[in-house]
């Protein structure tokens, strides 16, 4: 029988604003990062994530996502996803509520840094679900939090080819070598299984990460989108079904009222066991979940995602079903929802 595969949540950086800053500004009293640390604190203070707001507080604009996501993994954060805020002093309750909402939501510890420029401040957070440490040039070790398990990595060369390694450390973490032979720059997700399910839990570039953008498909239809990515993949044309586009639009609908990402949020279970319950069953089920802004940006982030990519363009796949919904802020939540010859059972 085929090994069933289940697709991660892909995340994209929430900016709210930017502002000048100065790193070395102690925090204003009653700051939820601020030391010593007590139990009840929000978020770890990062001194990577400090510089990342140091960085965003220098810009007179938002950097559209990308850019946003460069900049964290070149000041040596792996952690995923990373979100950021903009406000000025004496707004400390806005932090806050913006910290216990992201803490709600979130299915591991939170970690942050801050910065400030004058009467502006940038707070930046991400979710501390695994890590990726450099050991030397050609070496990582790979490690995740007590609540996640089955860990593996996904590794993209410069050519664009990705391969998947076992992670076998235990509680420990591993390390693992990188051979000598693949492209670089690498790109490497740390991919585990938390409460909400799979999902890539740490990122890291290995070499020197590429100054311009990757090449992506043109975002149409996710349809016309998803046929393109296959064909350059070499995998067959997927067929649409209805059935499957019912179950991802309802999941799609979950995400967005729950503001959480994952493919295990209810007592449904994973997508395998949610097709079941709706009376189908298939050789092989993956789905891919993503929030943006908009469709365009949606389907970017899993594409950009080795460990999306790799289960979207799946040869084994023959049908496919295609969710959208809207959240109170007007953002995309956008499902992928995948089989290999499905078919309705009692």
């Amino acid at each position: 029988m085929l090994r069933k595969s289940i697709l991660l949540c892909a995340m994209l950086l929430a900016l709210h604003a930017t502002a000048g800053a100065d790193q070395n500004e102690s925090p204003p009293e009653g700051d939820p990062t601020a030391k010593p640390a007590k139990p009840e604190r929000l978020c770890i203070r990062s001194e990577k994530l400090e510089l990342v707001a140091s960085q965003l507080a220098d810009l007179q604009h938002i950097p559209p996502s990308p850019e946003l996501i460069r900049k964290a993994r070149e000041a040596g954060v792996d952690a995923n996803p990373v979100y950021a805020k903009f406000g000025v002093t004496g707004e400390f309750d806005s932090f806050k509520i913006w910290l216990e909402n992201l803490n709600e939501t979130a299915d591991a510890p939170m970690i942050c840094g801050r910065a400030r420029s004058g009467e502006r401040i940038v707070l930046v957070a991400a979710v501390r679900a695994g890590s990726l440490e450099l050991v030397g040039k050609n070496r990582l070790h790979a490690e995740v939090v007590a609540d996640f398990r089955d860990p593996y990595l996904v590794v993209r060369d410069a050519k664009g080819s990705s391969r998947r390694l076992a992670v076998d450390g235990g509680d420990s973490g591993a390390t693992i070598s990188l051979p000598l032979e693949w492209d670089r720059p690498l790109f490497v997700q740390l991919v585990a299984t938390g409460p909400n399910g799979p999902r890539p839990v740490a990122e890291r570039w290995v070499g020197k990460i590429p100054q311009s953008e990757p090449t992506r498909q043109a975002s149409q239809s996710p349809e016309a989108w998803l046929m393109q990515l296959r064909r350059g993949a070499g995998a067959r044309t997927l067929r649409s079904n209805r059935l499957l586009t019912k179950e991802a639009t309802s999941h799609a609908q979950l995400v967005c009222d729950s503001g959480k990402f994952g493919h295990e949020l209810d007592a449904d279970g994973d997508p395998e066991a949610r097709l079941l319950k709706r009376g189908i069953e298939a050789r092989v089920v993956g789905e891919a979940v993503a929030r943006a802004a908009t469709m365009r940006e949606a389907l970017h982030a899993i594409e950009d995602s080795p460990s999306h990519r790799m289960t979207v363009t799946d040869p084994r796949f023959t049908d496919a079903g295609y969710g959208k919904a809207k959240d109170e802020r007007g953002r995309t939540c956008a499902v992928i929802l995948l089989a290999s010859w499905p078919r309705k059972v009692p």
